[in-house]
């Protein structure tokens, strides 16, 4: 048995995760979630701002304001058709 770093709760020598908090022991697997966790942060970034430079189009979702996500969201997509007819 071995103490977890994390959350001092004891594992097994052989986890590659502790049970208790989720922290992951091994030092290889760690160091592999965190490059993905790196490069998929980078893409999210390269999105949005590819969709800004874009907004030029004014295309559907350009029209879209933060308003509108959070209705479209309590209303279960329902707010979706009061944006496309106001862009008429």
């Amino acid at each position: 048995m071995q103490t977890c770093p994390y959350c001092s709760e004891d594992v097994k020598k052989e986890a590659k995760k502790c049970k208790h908090c989720g922290e992951t022991l091994d030092v290889t697997l760690r160091a592999a979630e965190e490059a993905k966790r790196s490069n998929s942060g980078g893409n999210v970034i390269n999105v949005a701002a590819s969709a800004s430079s874009s907004s030029s189009s004014r295309g559907f979702s350009s029209r879209i304001t933060g308003l509108d996500w959070l209705l479209i969201f309590f209303t279960g997509g329902l707010w979706l058709i009061v944006v496309a007819l106001r862009g008429r």
